[in-house]
């Protein structure tokens, strides 16, 4: 059996070609995964302060609990901060607020777009020394 060597060549590079087609494919198709990931971010916490435990309570040993509701914009500032719920009523909640509108956040990334996030709470606790 004879094989034209000008075919047979001609085959070589035909596999050549499909061979970096499918490289170049492989490459592309891994290269969007990776772009599609960071292009998809959480929301995350980058600077703020701790609640300030107030003086008088403190020395008096009384703790509590207060627990916020806000929203983080899509430059990652704290908006609609309220307490929600706080014990005992009242008498942290002032500390509670101030140490969460200090918080900046790395605002949640979709799609390469930053959005907002909505609903967030955070418990603080104040723990008695």
């Amino acid at each position: 059996m004879r094989i034209d060597y000008k075919v047979y060549e001609g085959l070589g590079a035909l596999r050549r070609i499909a061979a970096l087609s499918v490289g170049l494919f492989v490459i592309s198709f891994l290269s969007s995964c990776a772009s599609q990931i960071a292009s998809n971010q959480p929301l995350q916490l980058v600077s703020g302060s701790a609640p300030v435990y107030p003086a008088r309570l403190k020395s008096e040993g009384v703790g509590g609990l207060v627990t916020v509701a806000y929203d983080v914009s899509d430059e990652g500032k704290v908006e609609n901060l309220r307490v929600i719920r706080s014990e005992p009523p009242g008498l942290f909640d002032a500390a509670a607020s101030q140490a969460v509108a200090s918080w900046q956040f790395k605002p949640q990334i979709r799609n390469g777009i930053a959005e907002p996030v909505l609903g967030l709470t955070s418990k603080l606790e104040f723990r008695a020394p």
